[in-house]
């Protein structure tokens, strides 16, 4: 049986001295992230964006509470639009809302997840959360196969539940506060990116 391949996706906080900033990506509701473009240069680089086929991505909303674990995909899917590309899982479900949402790591040291703790103790940074930050914010290899599985193990165990109070009702509830402009119809920015994108496709 094959490692579970997981890459964990540093997502930035909403930019508030920005008016138009709505942070769109991901598109939960659509099982889509990097139509955006923001990731294009490292993570979602539309020239090595088939080594991402069949990871897991395992996204990291940084906040006043410390980097929260909000969302692991299934197996993603990618498509290559040329000058950027899209990852694309199924089902799509809403994340956990960030307050709810297991805790990567707070600037106290406090974790869910040891092992990635201890990964991260020996980064060159005077806090836990930048050191968190300074390991993954550009990285696109896959965690080793034990921290994969503390990742998945923990992830699944909180979402197996009935509980639907975790889970975010819109992406706002997935930030740590929300953005200066409000994306209120996702479906039309997702559309609108999609068919952008479609224009400049590579086949």
């Amino acid at each position: 049986m094959a490692e579970p391949k997981v890459i964990i996706v540093v997502l930035r906080r909403p930019n508030l001295a920005c008016p138009d900033e709505m942070r769109t990506d991901p598109l939960w509701e659509f099982g889509s992230f990097g139509c955006t473009r923001c990731h294009a240069r490292n993570l979602m680089n539309p020239r090595k964006i088939r080594l991402l086929r069949g990871a897991r991505l395992a996204f990291a909303q940084g906040g006043h509470k410390g980097f929260k674990l909000v969302h692991l995909t299934p197996p993603i899917e990618v498509i290559s639009y040329g000058d950027f590309a899209e990852a694309k899982w199924f089902p799509a479900k809403m994340p956990f809302k960030y307050t709810k949402a297991p805790l990567l790591i707070h600037n106290s040291g406090d974790s869910d997840f040891p092992l990635l703790r201890r990964f991260i103790e020996s980064a060159n940074r005077s806090s836990w959360e930048a050191k968190f930050a300074s390991r993954f914010r550009s990285r696109r290899a896959a965690l080793d196969a034990d921290m994969a599985k503390e990742i998945i193990d923990v992830f699944e165990r909180e979402a197996n539940t009935e509980r639907t109070d975790l889970f975010a009702l819109t992406y706002i509830e997935a930030l740590p506060y929300p953005p200066p402009r409000i994306d209120d119809d996702r479906q039309r920015t997702y559309w609108r990116l999609l068919n952008y994108g479609m224009q400049g496709r590579k086949t």
